[in-house]
């Protein structure tokens, strides 16, 4: 069963439950079908998606943007890796979103490090035209990246500080959650402009912060204390990309009545997962005939 192509119904089929968050061995059992097909079919799909939303996502006329970043591991908590290993412990998914479509116009898995970072500003500012209002969190290194890709005209720029706290009864005293002890709470949230001149009462990160709770929601890589992990980079990066095609083309938001790329007016109606199927398939086909081409040159 693992070596067949699977039906487009059935592509349908595990694409909507892998992206209401159930696992692999749970697809699997219910479709009866091969993990290794279901994993082909991640990985093919979030290729195509990569590749279709990188093409797409262009000269994106947003007035307000979102960066933030969400932690999750491939393989092993670093914590607990006896030495490093390539592609493996901690990663980021760093994400930029349109605050009023809630569009993710674009998204790279990486460390949270200086390179990782600065990729990912310089890919943001290949998809924005016009002014734009750009929010992030404190993170220190926004600003300096910002600076190089945006410059110091013809946008603005300022950060969200949020400081979260144990929550108080009226009278000042700690209070007692019984089974939710511990869960903090936003006690202020601290907006202050770096560059130009933000509307601080529209400078906010949430919209981000909120998509990513969607992630860590209905992604299973991302839900926590879990076995659903990513056991390789390569695989995670794709399923990512195919979530994050999902949210903006075929899932319709709450908000909006509609989907992300409707909404910011790259598509006439939402997408359906067979047409995710269609657009997969004619990616392969290109990409089949584009190595012949290649191949065939080679051999003049």
């Amino acid at each position: 069963m693992a070596n067949k192509r699977l039906s487009k119904e059935k592509q349908t089929l595990v694409l909507m439950a892998l992206c209401e968050g159930m696992p692999i061995r749970a697809c699997a059992r219910m479709y009866k079908v091969g993990k290794n097909a279901i994993h082909r079919l991640i990985c093919e799909t979030g290729e195509a998606f990569a590749d279709y939303m990188d093409k797409e996502l262009r000269d994106l006329p947003c007035l307000r943007i979102e960066l933030d970043e969400q932690w999750q591991y491939v393989g092993c908590h670093a914590g607990r890796m006896v030495k490093k290993e390539a592609g493996r412990g901690d990663f980021w998914l760093w994400a930029c979103i349109d605050a009023d479509t809630k569009l993710i116009l674009s998204h790279r898995v990486g460390k949270r490090d200086w390179s990782t970072g600065y990729a990912f500003v310089g890919d943001v500012r290949k998809r924005v035209s016009g002014p734009v209002q750009i929010a992030t969190d404190q993170l220190p290194a926004y600003a300096g990246h910002i600076r190089m890709h945006f410059g110091y005209e013809g946008y603005s720029y300022g950060t969200e500080t949020k400081t979260f706290g144990e929550p108080h009864l009226p009278d000042g005293t700690l209070a007692r959650l019984g089974h939710n002890e511990g869960v903090r709470k936003m006690q202020t949230a601290e907006r202050e402009a770096v560059v130009g001149s933000p509307d601080l009462e529209t400078l906010t990160t949430s919209h981000i912060e909120r998509a990513f709770l969607t992630v860590r929601q209905e992604l299973k890589r991302f839900q926590r204390k879990g076995l659903g992990y990513s056991k390789d980079l390569e695989t995670h990066k794709r399923a990512v990309a195919l979530f994050l095609g999902v949210y903006n083309f075929v899932r319709k938001h709450h908000s909006l009545g509609t989907t992300p790329a409707v909404a910011a007016g790259l598509e006439e109606k939402a997408w359906g997962l067979e047409h995710v199927v269609d657009m997969t398939a004619a990616y392969f086909e290109r990409k089949k005939a584009n190595a012949e081409t290649v191949a065939t040159a080679g051999n003049l």
